[in-house]
Formats: structure tokens, sequence, C-alpha cells
């Protein structure tokens, strides 16, 4: 009954956390920005793909006539599969905020299980550590924009289990164990592989504590721990090979020069370890006007540990550096701290120092290289739980006062309180796009949306979505180049556009315009009211016919217009 308490103590402030998204859940998200869409889009996407028989990691509804691989793009495939009969009765936007409240919940209730594992004996101190942990400034933080890395946060208990009993505890065959972790890692890889790369990188990063603070054990582990690798690389290896391949080296894959988002951006500011920022609820006006000059935007400040918490962490570490899981919890939690810096030291977006820092090398490999460094802050928060459940617990069986015991946990947790109820998007969907594609818009036709959805202006996905994938998008908010000849044709389009009503349109530039969505395949082109005030202008000239109008949007057919 305890366990069942403690988990719906965390599912009712996961519901506070997230009620004004509650309140109409089909129409309102969890967070801001364009994030949130891409990802609906992606939940809306698989079921749709396997039901009509289409490969769900490669598509061609986005980015025509080239498509995107999915993986760089919405790679929660698994999830978006196994929550299908949501999607299908209530639609993507509450799936969405549905994963984003459990995520909470559910991670949390994880932590407070992993830790009893060295807290033993009592309820409130490994609960206080999983609140800490579920609701860290990290977990809010992507609240903001990334359920996928929300979801995360539940794996990363799991994967602190499955290290102890292979690396320390080894109870159980070492073939039951790998082919756990083999299982853990291939749902991760559907989930956010860059929290499965850096789930490995802070397991290695402990076995590595591990061997230096228990050299004697290291012989008798050795075999075990091997034998587990081996368990778990060759079915996970096997699992994901196809993907990995097409991800890296198929049709239409990624190339990029350099790591996708640069390397000295999403890097944690050393001054955020104590001073809040928006996403906290006690955040003082001073405090805001130093974090809002960190690097990145709001979900990636979580770095964010407070004064009280800091002063537990080194205090009990020091006092109890004799107990294993508390010294290997504050090694770790220091270690993989100076990894959240980045490459460089950076102060409000400025490079303190040229020195490398310990990132600088993997931010200098491949596939690494792509790895955001602050996101490795949830790690530090599992081990901070951790130690603050440890104390509590030591605190209590020294004083026996419940009275300190709530007042230590308080002070600790209420600077880390986020802001309540989380930012919520609305995200309205026009009748023309309410159930499907407006006449006279063909079924599967390929669509050029002015604006052109991108990061800038995702919203003609969201009425892809809404329409049942009724036609297919030229552009979209992806990672990685827009289609051969996409980038020009919107140069093209916004200079000529710049001119306004008055523009005049020779007939050789307007067979130029023509051609070019005809070479994309374009059969049909819809012009919002967001779109730059000489478009509608621009397309009136360049079509003969004249185009239809539909709920605020002129729709014309490329078709038959060269004439």
């Amino acid at each position: 009954m305890i366990p069942l308490a403690v988990s719906a103590g965390y599912l009712v402030l996961a519901v506070v956390l997230s009620i004004n998204a509650w309140s109409a859940p089909s129409t309102t998200y969890l967070g801001q920005g364009p994030d949130p869409v891409g990802q609906m889009w992606g939940i809306a996407w698989v079921p749709y793909a396997i039901s009509h028989g289409i490969d769900p990691l490669y598509t061609h509804f986005l980015n025509q006539p080239a498509g995107t691989d999915i993986l760089w793009n919405a790679p929660t495939a698994l999830v978006a599969a196994v929550l299908w009969p949501v999607t299908a009765a209530f639609g993507a936007t509450v799936t969405y905020n549905l994963v984003m409240t459990l995520s909470l919940a559910l991670a949390s209730f994880l932590a407070y299980l992993v830790i009893r594992r060295w807290v033993p004996g009592g309820v409130l101190a490994p609960a206080a550590g999983g609140l800490l942990y579920g609701f860290s400034p990290y977990m809010t933080g992507q609240l903001l924009g990334h359920y996928n890395l929300v979801l995360s946060g539940v794996t990363v208990p799991l994967a602190l289990m499955l290290a102890d009993e292979i690396l320390v505890r080894q109870r159980f065959r070492a073939s039951t164990l790998g082919l756990l972790a083999s299982l853990l890692a291939v749902v991760q890889f559907f989930i956010a592989q860059e929290v499965l790369l850096t789930e490995a990188i802070a397991t290695i990063i402990l076995a590595a504590v591990l061997a230096i603070s228990n050299r004697d054990a290291v012989r008798t582990h050795f075999a075990f721990v091997a034998r587990s690798i081996v368990w778990a690389l060759v079915p996970a290896a096997l699992l994901l090979a196809y993907p990995s391949w097409l991800q890296f080296f198929g049709a239409g894959h990624v190339v990029t020069a350099g790591a996708i988002h640069g390397t000295d951006i999403y890097v944690t500011d050393p001054t955020n370890f104590v001073v809040p920022t928006v996403a906290q609820l006690i955040a003082p006006q001073p405090a805001v006007g130093i974090s809002s000059h960190f690097t990145g935007n709001a979900s990636e400040w979580d770095a964010y540990l407070g004064i009280p918490l800091i002063l537990v962490l080194v205090l009990a570490t020091a006092r109890f550096w004799r107990v294993p899981a508390v010294r290997t919890a504050g090694m770790l939690a220091l270690i993989i701290a100076v990894l959240s810096l980045g490459p460089h030291i950076n102060v409000q977006r400025h490079a303190l120092m040229a020195l490398p820092l310990p990132w600088w090398i993997p931010a200098h490999l491949p596939v690494l290289d792509d790895i955001l460094p602050n996101r490795l802050m949830v790690y530090v928060d599992l081990a901070a739980a951790v130690i603050l459940a440890f104390s509590l617990r030591m605190l209590w069986l020294l004083r026996r006062s419940p009275l300190l015991n709530v007042a230590v946990a308080v002070i600790v947790l209420i600077p880390l309180m986020p802001t309540a109820p989380t930012p919520t998007t609305r995200l309205p969907t026009p009748a023309a796009f309410a159930t499907t594609a407006p006449e006279p818009i063909a079924p599967d036709a390929t669509v050029l949306f002015e604006p052109l959805p991108s990061d800038d202006y995702v919203h003609a996905m969201a009425w892809q979505v809404s329409s049942q994938f009724a036609f297919r998008l030229i552009g979209g908010y992806i990672v990685g180049p827009y289609a051969p000849g996409v980038a020009a044709l919107q140069d093209l389009i916004h200079s000529l556009a710049t001119a306004g009503p008055g523009l005049v349109l020779s007939e050789s530039t307007r067979l130029d315009v023509l051609g070019r969505l005809v070479s994309l395949g374009v059969d049909d082109v819809v012009v919002g009211n967001n779109a730059l005030p000489g478009t509608a202008a621009l397309f009136a000239k360049v079509f003969t016919a004249p185009p239809v109008a539909d709920g605020g949007f002129l729709i014309w057919q490329v078709h038959g217009s060269r004439g």
C-alpha cells in the first residue's frame, strides 16, 4: 500500500503541474515553441504509416520530394505505436499531454524504488529523493518542449538499477541482466538516442568510479560484467542494425558538417547551479536577469540545484564518505556536472577561458558531438536524489526529529519548485483542415504552404495531422537540409513577394516560378494569413486561374497553369 500511496502522490503533483493542458487536452499542449508540434506529428505519423503499409521510419509526407528520416526528427516510433489506441481515440495532442504527465509521476516513482536499494527502512526519505529527481529542473525544463526527453527520465532509474545489478550485486544470471539491458537499450533507441548514448557514458563513468574505489573487487566481478555486456550488445546490435544503417547510411540520410546544434550552445552555465531561471517558481527578478543570458533556451537551463541542496550534497558526501553509495553518487555527480559544462566554460554566453574542458573530446567525435551537454544534468539530479534521501534517513536515525527532517527537506526542495502550472500553448485547427484537406486539394497531393512549414512556422504540420495525412508537404520542421530546389524557390518567392500587391511579373519570371513548382512535384499552393503581404498577389499573377478561398486560405492548383 505504501508504494501505491507514494505513486499516487507523484501523480497528483504531475496533474497539478500540467492542469492547464488538461482543461482542453485536444487543443492545448504542455510547453511552448515548435518542438512539441513536430513531436505530435511523429505521434500521429507512426500509426498512420503502419496502418497504410508504409515504412514508419522514413516519410515522404514531409520535405517532398526527397522525404526525411523519422529517426532524426521524431524518434519515438515505439512509444507512438504502443499508444496508438489513445491517439486513435483522442488525437495526438492528448497522447502528448498524457506522456508528459505520466512520465513525471513514473520517473519519480522509479527513482523512489531505486533509491530504496541504498536507503532501506524508510518511506519519506526515498520519497523525497524521488520527488527531487522526477520534478527536477531538468525534467520540468524539458516539460516545456521535449516529451521524448521527459519520457527518457523514466528509463534513467531503470538503467541505474541494471547497472547496480551488473556491476555490484550480481544476484541474477548474466544472461538475464544482459538481455534486460539490451531490451532497455532498444526501447531507449526509439525514444531518444541521445539519452541512450548518455546512459552508456554515465554507466562507463559509474563503472570507472566503482573500479577505482573498489580495486579488490574488480577481479572477482569482471568476468560477470563482461558476460553481461556480451549478452546485452549482441541482441541490441542485431535489432538496431537496420534502423541505425537507415539513419546514418540509408537513402536520404542526414548529412551535416559538424554538430547539428553546435557544441558550445546547449551547455551548462556555471552560475546556473545556484541561479534559478524562469522555470522555477521562486526566481527573483535579479536572478532571472542573470539566467536570461544563459546560452540555449529556457527548456535547456537544467542545472539549477540551489545553495541548500549543494550544501547538503557536499556535507553529506564528506560526512559519509566511507558509505559506498554516498561516495559513488557524490563522485558521479561531480564528474557529470563538469561534463555538462561542455567543451569550454561559458558564462553569460561568453567563453570564460580558452582552456578545454573534458567534454571537448566527445564534442569533436562523430555522433557524440550531437549530444547536448546540459542534458547530462539528469544523471546529476538522480545522484543528488540518492544523497539527499540517504542524508534524510541518517538524520532521522541520529536525531529522531520529524520536525528537523521535514525542515531540511523543505529547505532543500522548495527552491527547486517549478513554475506552476506549466506554460501551455493552444493549437487550434482551422475548419478547412479539421477532418480532411479542403477542395480543390486532391488526396495525396503535394502542397506548398506559404509560409513554408519550418521551425519558424509548424502549423501546416499540425493541419496535416488533423486532415488525416490527406496531403504531402514541401518543407517541414526537420533535421537536415530541404529537398533540392526548395530553398532556392523560397528565396525567389520572398524576393518577389516583397514588392507587395503592385508587383509587375514578367512572363519569363512567371514561367520560372511555375517551372520550379512543377519540378518539385507541387500540385497545390496554399497561402495563409501569416504569409508575406505580397505572396497572394504574386501567385495571383503566376497562375492563370483564380484561387479557391476557404476559411482564410487561398488555394491554387498548379496543374494546367502553364498557359
